[in-house]
């Protein structure tokens, strides 16, 4: 008997539960950005010699829960980027092929707990003999279901 008294206070230290009432969800780690957002987009400025046509794309974020590094995909685009515990992010610089010519683009932003505030740049580097150009373009992001967890 003593055996198995001894066998069950060994155990059960083990079964506890670690630091958490019964029944209470556990806390969400920061950063949680991932999922859907509806975005609008704007022309912030453009020293390009002709206007770029900006417009919304179905956007996506993906993100392992807590973890800083995240990719976004908006329309055909996607980039990489990290964010940090209170939601503000970069990311890499990402060559593609803009009507204008070869561009590299980035984004710049904050993550907020209802969707995102973001500036795209996109610098330009048309034939020549025209001169390189940048523009910028805003965008406005409402997060579709769950909201956004930040720290």
């Amino acid at each position: 008997m003593k055996r198995h008294i001894l066998l069950a206070a060994l155990l059960l230290p083990a079964c506890g539960g670690g630091g958490s009432s019964a029944g209470s969800p556990p806390t969400p780690v920061p950063p949680q950005v991932a999922g859907q957002y509806d975005v609008a987009v704007v022309l912030l400025d453009n020293d390009c010699s002709t206007s770029p046509t900006v417009q919304p794309q179905p956007t996506s974020v993906e993100q392992v829960p807590g973890a800083s590094a995240f990719s976004l995909s908006h329309g055909g685009l996607r980039v990489t980027g990290s964010v940090d515990r209170g939601g503000s992010f970069t990311t890499q610089p990402l060559s593609v092929q803009d009507a204008l010519g070869p561009a590299v683009l980035t984004i710049t932003g904050r993550f907020t707990t209802g969707g995102m505030e973001a500036t795209v740049t996109v610098a330009v580097t048309p034939a020549a003999p025209a001169a390189p150009c940048q523009y910028r373009v805003g965008w406005t992001g409402t997060k579709q279901g769950s909201p956004n967890v930040l720290g």
